[in-house]
């Protein structure tokens, strides 16, 4: 056990080590239970000027370096106050060690990194920032970003985490030794230092069982006054719903639900924002739910909506509806996800006894590992996994697992992950799902969600790429090589891993090596060879498609490049280099499957020899081999030949390659055959699914031709709410001109509105293009410009304009719905241009083919849900005031550009000359009205 930790952090002038200087280091020496022996802490004289924005995050003048001894004359004394002593901080292997190895100091190997800690003792915890470690364990902190009081909070953090880890149960600790010992992790010794300090953790309670709803033979009806009368009881129960407030539009959604289910009808709702339709569909399913002991469906698109749902919504509804008159027992509502989103115990504890791991695999399973004891459903959204942990979890999860039902002992005894969800399921009368969920239910034929009659679907004008995505294929470069480094891959002269090393391995414990032992390790080498000639024939075809892709596609703003795969593409005379490259690289992979169905007999045939890690071989082999059939066959279907019923197209953008992909051309069939004629009722609702107050577009891409419809408008108040400016004097789209008035227009209208901004973009190349011409001067003012995918992600950068609203969000895609911002933190929202699909775009411009007008009949509607959705963000509440603007002049120069001011509620419009914008802005923003 380590004497002395030094706990140590800096602040700088920026990021980057070798373009920014340290202008403060706060360091702090103490002993494993806590005193502190000696702090060290100075001002550093950068050499240079401290940017404004680091002057307000730190209060550091620079006045005050001016004064302060330069890097150099502190390095000596920093120096022998770290000594050899092991370092602890806050994200100080990413930053601060950084900064002090470029200064030249040296320092001990043993580094803990509080942030990394908190990742693996605090799964649930979601956040580990050091404000939210301090948070968490209570610790005071006073101050923040300098640099003294913040490495005494990374001690505080680190003595919580410590005693956090040393209340684990002993065999989860000695565990958590043996996997750190596996590896060249250098935290091993963490776990070592805690395991003598462990107590015994509380025993996990038992779960009550129910048993799976029967439904009544004979429907029930529910009167909607019942539904309506409880809906007006909430005004008397502000201990359900504190801010609740009657609206007609929710009546009278309610109503119309209430009707559906009873008389077996398709009803399509649009439910203007602040309505409440989520009370309004959840009370009349509910009422319907109990009184026929039946189980509605729910399906959401985004999670959010679904924890909303699952901590808010329900629970008031359940309270509610406490002892009204039903047969059954009181309402149950569970949320149930996709297989691939439950660990399995049976692979983790397989993985864990594997022979070999990487570095990587053996910190995974690590995390997994702690994260047992505080979990109740084994869920990944519990954890946020980083990008490279993806493919590792999908290796874990219960995706392909065949065991409910097996002699699997984790099944047996009731604590496998995916069963308790799936009994969850059946004993409740309100399922929530996601689109995914529901569709892949759809896909295999209903045997993921326990059978149901009435489903009520949300966020509705997803349902179509949901479906594209679930019934489509994509097969990456990436996914390709990942699959093949599974099954063997060299690491150094003598060292590899992969399946065919594992087998290798695992023979090494026969009794007997002759016979068994001697045809899997000839199984295993012929793995080894096939898969070097697969990995030649990969980048063989990879090229020939790039090649084809860039010689035949338009360009792209985007990342991304895309070909759709016409016949015409087909006919192309160097198309046929793409296919008898694909050809090779198909026998390349059937002869890997080939080996690897050999190895499963093999493996199959020596059960009780004694082979290390049977299990685990045996599970990794099965999955493989699933894995290669699904590529190659996947791969096949879209090369090899046309299909009318689908799309199909070749795309490359980012580290994953070269792509092959395909969806279906139409899902509206699709969902009539396989979704809507199996269901007593469907519900469709979401805040935006009309264009120019009609529902024609998302009835024929939907196929829901004989719902019902709704149209309900938002209570708010949008006269006096909002303000949308269309300047009279911008140039359009395409000009030349058009950037750069953009960028200015941004920069003049983010000063006027003191940040609290967010702007929308169509593409990330015009989203890069203006972060980087307006971050500069606006930084100058003290506001912080956030792009996606350049300083964080979409929560990270929402969550920074609440936390400081002197900020500006640059965002695409996402940002244009499901960003929920209240109060003054968002009062500006600037559209660049009108969000109108690429037309070269693969799916698009397949499915535009199919009408007679695709502009009228397909693009423009699809662009006005968007701009709908994008209006959407600003106001959120009936308090929430705010301004719109429209940088792009075609919504009053075209002839369609009524149909996007006619999709909005009812605003006070100005069209102005660009330069009076941001004046009007902050007049309307500063007004009363």
């Amino acid at each position: 056990m380590a004497s002395t930790y030094v706990a140590l952090d800096l602040e700088t002038t920026g990021l980057e080590p070798s373009s920014d200087a340290i202008i403060e280091v706060g360091a702090v020496k103490f002993d494993p239970k806590g005193a502190v022996q000696e702090t060290f802490s100075t001002l550093v004289n950068p050499g240079r000027s401290v940017p404004y924005r680091i002057q307000m995050l730190t209060g550091i003048a620079p006045e005050e370096v001016a004064e302060a001894p330069p890097m150099d004359a502190v390095m000596p004394r920093l120096q022998q106050f770290i000594a050899d002593q092991p370092i602890v901080g806050q994200n100080v292997l990413g930053f601060d060690l950084r900064f002090l190895a470029a200064a030249g100091l040296s320092h001990s190997p043993v580094v803990y990194d509080t942030h990394e800690l908190g990742v693996l003792l605090l799964p649930l915890l979601g956040e580990y920032s050091l404000s939210a470690l301090t948070r968490h364990f209570d610790i005071p902190m006073p101050r923040h970003h300098r640099a003294l009081a913040d490495a005494q909070a990374a001690r505080e953090a680190f003595l919580a985490l410590r005693a956090h880890a040393a209340s684990l149960p002993p065999p989860i600790l000695a565990e958590a030794v043996r996997l750190a010992a596996a590896s060249r992790w250098p935290w091993r010794s963490f776990f070592v230092e805690v395991l003598n300090e462990a107590a015994l953790g509380p025993a996990r309670t038992q779960r009550r069982t129910l048993e799976p709803l029967v439904p009544c033979e004979r429907r029930r009806l529910v009167e909607p006054s019942e539904v309506l009368a409880l809906l007006q009881s909430l005004r008397e129960r502000p201990d359900i719903l504190p801010q609740f407030e009657e609206r007609p539009e929710q009546g009278a959604m309610a109503q119309a639900v209430t009707e559906a289910l009873n008389e077996g009808e398709q009803l399509v709702v649009e439910a203007g924002t602040g309505i409440g339709k989520s009370l309004a569909y959840l009370l009349p399913a509910a009422c319907y739910a109990l009184r026929n002991n039946a189980r509605v469906v729910v399906s959401t698109a985004t999670i959010n909506l679904q924890e909303q749902l699952m901590t808010k919504d329900i629970p008031a509804v359940q309270r509610l509806l406490e002892g009204w008159p039903s047969d059954g027992r009181p309402l149950a509502a569970t949320q149930l996800k996709g297989r691939r989103n439950y660990l399995c115990l049976r692979r983790h504890l397989a993985g864990r006894q594997a022979p070999s791991l990487s570095d990587e695999e053996a910190r995974f399973l690590l995390r997994l590992l702690l994260w047992l004891p505080q979990t109740e459903s084994g869920d990944r959204a519990e954890l946020r996994l980083r990008p490279a942990e993806e493919m590792l979890w999908y290796r874990f999860s219960a995706q392909n697992e065949n065991c409910l039902g097996s002699s699997c002992p984790f099944v047996l005894d009731g604590s496998c992950f995916l069963v308790r969800a799936r009994q969850g399921a059946e004993t409740a009368h309100l399922v929530v799902v996601n689109h995914a969920l529901l569709l892949s239910d759809v896909a295999v034929g209903g045997h993921v969600i326990p059978p149901y009659d009435n489903l009520i679907v949300d966020e509705g004008q997803h349902l179509e790429d949901e479906v594209t995505r679930q019934l489509g294929f994509e097969a990456r470069e990436a996914d390709l090589l990942s699959y093949l480094d599974r099954l063997h891959r060299r690491e150094g002269r003598e060292r590899g891993s992969g399946l065919a090393a594992s087998v290798r391995h695992s023979v090494r414990g026969l009794a007997m090596p002759l016979g068994p032992g001697s045809h899997l390790t000839g199984l295993a080498a012929a793995i080894g060879e096939e898969v070097e000639r697969a990995r030649l024939r990969l980048r063989q075809f990879s090229e020939a498609a790039r090649i084809f892709l860039r010689q035949h596609a338009e360009e792209s703003g985007n990342y991304e490049q895309r070909l759709l795969l016409t016949r015409s593409m087909r006919v192309q005379p160097d198309w046929v280099t793409v296919e008898v490259a694909w050809e090779n690289l198909r026998l390349a992979l059937a002869a890997v499957e080939d080996v690897l169905a050999r190895l499963h007999t093999a493996l199959s045939d020596a059960e009780g020899l004694g082979l290390l890690s049977y299990e685990s071989l045996l599970a990794e082999t099965a999955a493989l081999l699933q894995t290669g059939q699904e590529l190659r066959q996947g791969i096949a279907a879209t090369i090899e030949r046309e299909d009318p019923q689908r799309i199909q197209w070749l795309s490359e953008g980012g580290p994953a390659g070269i792509a092959v992909a395909s969806a279906p051309l139409d899902v509206a069939p699709l969902l009539q055959e396989r979704l809507y004629a199996e269901k007593n009722s469907v519900v469709l609702t979401s805040a935006t699914l009309a264009t120019q107050g009609s529902f024609d577009y998302i009835r024929q891409r939907l196929g829901l031709d004989e719902a019902r419809e709704l149209l309900l408008g938002s209570p708010f108040d949008y006269q006096r709410a909002a303000l949308i400016l269309l300047p009279r004097d911008m140039p359009e789209p395409g000009a030349r001109d058009y950037q750069e008035v953009t960028h200015r227009a941004l920069s003049e209208l983010c000063r006027a509105s003191q940040g609290r901004a967010l702007v929308l973009f169509t593409s990330h190349a015009s989203l890069r293009a203006a972060h980087a011409a307006v971050r500069g001067s606006l930084g100058q003012g003290g506001i912080a410009v956030l792009g996606q995918g350049i300083d964080g992600a979409p929560q990270q950068l929402l969550d920074a304009l609440r936390r400081n609203p002197l900020s500006v969000i640059l965002g695409t895609a996402s940002f244009w719905e499901g960003v929920d911002v209240v109060g003054e933190a968002l009062s500006l929202l600037v559209m660049a241009r009108l969000p109108f699909s690429v037309p070269s775009e693969p799916v698009f411009a397949a499915r535009s083919a199919l009408f007679e007008e695709p502009f009228t009949q397909y693009a423009l509607p699809q662009a006005v849900l968007r701009f709908k959705q994008g209006f959407g963000r600003l106001i959120r509440t009936k308090t929430d005031r705010g301004v719109v603007v429209v940088l792009d002049r075609r919504i009053k120069s075209k002839r369609y550009g009524r149909a996007f001011l006619d999709s909005l509620p009812p605003c006070r419009i100005e069209e102005a000359p660009l330069v009076e914008l941001p004046a009007r802005a902050a007049a309307w923003l500063e007004s009363e009205r």
